[in-house]
């Protein structure tokens, strides 16, 4: 597990764990993005998540965290010349329809600057895994897709951010999510 990830492991165990356990938290997660009229109350796919994911063997990092691209040249779902290759977490939440929704999420510390094209990465990666979900082993199928970015205020400044569906504030966060590391 990189240096990273040990740090910013906590804040995505705490998201992670109440998107798990509260309904609350995931309609708020999806809330004022293009899915929230066709995925709010819908179920999250835990186990389903955990069996795909793990279908040949348990990962280092949870099993809902750090969904790669690819690190060679035929990754697609991604801007060229950029070095952003994951989504931090992804959830996959299952409505009524039964359609399925996967919740791309970035996290950000507090001053840490986006990489080149990582913001514009996100909803083209997003698109890209929803369009080739059957051809990725350790991915659910899923029909839609929005991104979520957890960020400090710094990062509102950087316009870049609007590549983003739902931006949410680490003092937000601390405000909705039991257990939200402080700042």
């Amino acid at each position: 597990m990189s240096a990273y990830s040990k740090k910013a492991q906590p804040y995505l165990n705490a998201i992670a764990d109440n998107v798990f356990a509260s309904q609350a938290v995931r309609d708020w997660l999806i809330r004022g993005t293009t899915a929230e009229a066709k995925y709010a109350g819908s179920d999250v796919l835990t186990d389903e998540q955990r069996t795909v994911r793990w279908r040949i063997k348990p990962s280092i990092q949870p099993w809902w965290a750090n969904y790669h691209c690819g690190r060679d040249s035929s990754c697609t779902c991604r801007i060229a010349g950029s070095k952003a290759l994951e989504s931090d977490a992804i959830f996959f939440f299952k409505n009524k329809a039964s359609r399925v929704l996967a919740v791309h999420v970035e996290f950000k510390h507090r001053n840490e600057a986006f990489l080149f094209g990582q913001p514009e990465a996100y909803p083209l990666r997003a698109a890209c895994f929803a369009n080739t979900h059957s051809q990725r082993g350790t991915l659910n199928g899923h029909h839609d897709w929005t991104t979520v970015i957890f960020c400090g205020p710094e990062s509102l400044a950087d316009e870049r951010i609007t590549h983003f569906q739902r931006i949410i504030t680490h003092l937000e966060a601390a405000e909705k999510i039991s257990g939200y590391p402080a700042f």
